[in-house]
C-alpha cells in the first residue's frame, strides 16, 4: 500500500461526510518499513503526498514534516492484537457515532449478509480520555475478536488487510447503524435465530474474514 492509497482513503472519508474539521486518522503497516500515517490537525480533504508521515512502532516520526496524530496508540493496539491487520481507519460516520455517543452497542445479528462480511459482533470500547492506558487496552481487546469497534462517546475504528477492506467494514457498520436507527419507527430490528447466526458465522470464518481468535 502506498501514500497514494492513503491519500485517496482520506479524501473518501471527507466525501462521505464521515469526518469534519480535523477528525479522523488512518494508518498503514509496512513490515520492516514502519507505518504510513496521516498528520495531525489536517482536514482529510486537504491531505497530500507531501503531508504523509512515516513513523516507527512508538509513533516517532521517521519521515515527514508534521506531527503524528495523538490517537496513534489506538492504531498500534490494533496492529499488536491483529497480525493480519495492515490498515486501520478511525472516523466519525454519523449514525454509528450517534449510537456510540448514546452509549448504545451495535449488534449486526439482524442481517445474515452482515454477519458473513463483518462477523457476529462489533466491538465496544467504553469511553476513556484519549491517551489513557485503559482505552488502549480496551481497543486491543476488541480487536482480537472483531473487525470493527464503536468507541464510546467518540466514533468508529475499523481495520483490515488493506485500506479498502478497513473502509468497507466501516461502511457496513455505518449502514447497519442507519438501519437500526430507522427501524425504531417500526419497533426495532429483530435478531436472527441463533442457528442462522452460527451458520453465517461459519461462512464468515470459511471466507477467511474472521479474526484469528474467532476461528479457534
Amino acid at each position: 500500500m502506498t501514500a497514494t492509497a492513503l491519500i485517496e482513503a482520506c479524501h473518501e472519508l471527507a466525501q462521505r461526510g464521515w469526518v469534519a474539521n480535523h477528525d479522523g486518522n488512518l494508518s498503514v503497516r509496512r513490515p520492516g518499513h514502519g507505518y504510513l500515517v496521516t498528520p495531525t490537525a489536517f482536514r482529510k480533504a486537504d491531505v497530500r503526498a507531501v503531508d504523509v508521515l512515516v513513523v516507527d512502532d512508538s509513533g516517532a516520526v521517521q519521515q515527514g514534516r508534521h506531527r503524528v496524530f495523538s490517537e496513534w496508540q489506538l492504531h498500534r493496539a490494533v496492529f499488536n492484537a491483529r497480525s493480519d491487520a495492515m490498515a486501520v481507519v478511525h472516523a466519525h460516520p454519523p449514525y454509528a457515532s450517534a449510537m456510540a455517543c448514546a452509549d448504545r452497542r451495535l449488534d449486526p445479528c439482524f442481517m445474515a449478509e452482515a454477519i458473513v462480511s463483518l462477523g457476529p459482533a462489533i466491538g465496544w470500547v467504553p469511553f476513556a480520555v484519549p491517551g489513557d492506558d485503559q482505552l488502549t487496552d480496551a481497543v486491543g481487546e476488541a480487536a482480537r475478536m472483531n473487525n470493527s469497534a464503536l468507541l464510546g462517546q467518540h466514533g468508529v475504528l475499523s481495520w483490515g488487510s488493506d485500506l479498502t477492506m478497513a473502509i468497507c467494514r466501516m461502511e457496513l457498520v455505518e449502514h447497519l447503524a442507519k438501519i437500526v436507527t430507522l427501524a425504531q419507527a417500526f419497533g426495532g430490528v429483530r435478531t436472527l435465530d441463533s442457528g442462522v447466526v452460527r451458520t453465517m458465522t461459519e461462512k464468515h470464518i470459511k471466507a477467511g474474514l474472521a479474526a484469528p481468535d474467532l476461528q479457534r
